[in-house]
């Protein structure tokens, strides 16, 4: 990916509060993570921001996202078509009930 490095962040300490505190060793970035009742990520020192940082516990890793055009039809499918997993079919049937294809389009009341 363009040069950049892979970092891999570890877990240094969890506080009583439940909050993370991660380090990558490479550049110094070191971060705060607090998972539950709301995500939230606090940067305490930046580090390398142009390399890519990933990391896991307990037995979870965390890999780089990978960026994917959205018409490509070899990832998603010929428009039309539906997913050949019947398990993920009353998942579809509620989304179509929901119309989250109009979601963006609805005007504020």
């Amino acid at each position: 990916m363009n040069g950049q490095e892979n970092h891999e962040m570890v877990l240094e300490t969890t506080h009583p509060s439940g909050t993370e505190e991660w380090n990558c060793p490479t550049c110094g970035r070191r971060l705060l993570i607090k998972w539950e009742p709301e995500f939230k990520k606090t940067i305490l020192q930046a580090g390398d921001e142009f390399s890519i940082h990933s990391g896991g516990k307990g037995g979870l890793q965390i890999g780089r996202a990978q960026v994917m055009p959205v018409n490509d039809p070899t990832i998603h499918g010929e428009p039309g078509t539906t997913n050949d997993d019947p398990g993920l079919a009353p998942w579809e049937a509620w989304m179509e009930e929901r119309g989250f294809e109009d979601l963006w389009n609805e005007e504020d009341e």
